[in-house]
């Protein structure tokens, strides 16, 4: 029931995400929390987020602009690769904290308390109208995929 319960989520987290262009990692990434270590819970959205970007590819990519493909991209994939690093470095630091709530222990991990704030970091930023209108040049699109492994990509 578990898998069941964790595909429709990831499958219906896609679809609502091919529409709005965002927010599958932030949505996703906690549902698979619930069932999945985080580590876990980062990876499966990671492959989510790579299934769903290949169907949109299919869908989309003869419309794509290849040269923000490339200027945008791959300082992304660079940056992924130092995120996910990252990521196994936070996961070896051993808990800040820990504690017990209605009979169960629970470890407050450096990866767990990053992801937390990266949560309410992009949900906010996601939901906050003004952000919505921002726009850059084209000439920042190499820059993209730095701020976004740091804020984000690091974690997924």
């Amino acid at each position: 029931m578990i898998y069941f319960v964790v595909c429709l989520a990831a499958l219906f987290t896609s679809g609502l995400t091919l529409f709005s262009g965002f927010g599958l990692g932030t949505i996703l990434m906690p549902v698979f929390a619930i069932f999945f270590p985080v580590e876990v819970a980062i990876a499966l959205t990671a492959i989510v987020h790579f299934l769903n970007n290949l169907f949109k590819l299919l869908l989309v990519g003869k419309h794509t602009d290849k040269g923000v493909v490339l200027r945008f991209g791959i300082p992304a994939v660079i940056f992924a690769f130092l995120g996910a690093k990252t990521l196994l470095i936070l996961s070896g630091l051993k808990a800040l904290a820990a504690y017990q709530l209605f009979g169960k222990s629970f470890e407050a991990t450096p990866v767990k308390v990053v992801i937390a704030v990266l949560l309410v970091v992009f949900s906010i930023v996601e939901l906050a109208p003004t952000l919505a209108k921002v726009s850059f040049d084209r000439k920042y699109l190499p820059l993209g995929g730095i701020p976004e492994w740091i804020l984000w990509r690091a974690f997924r």
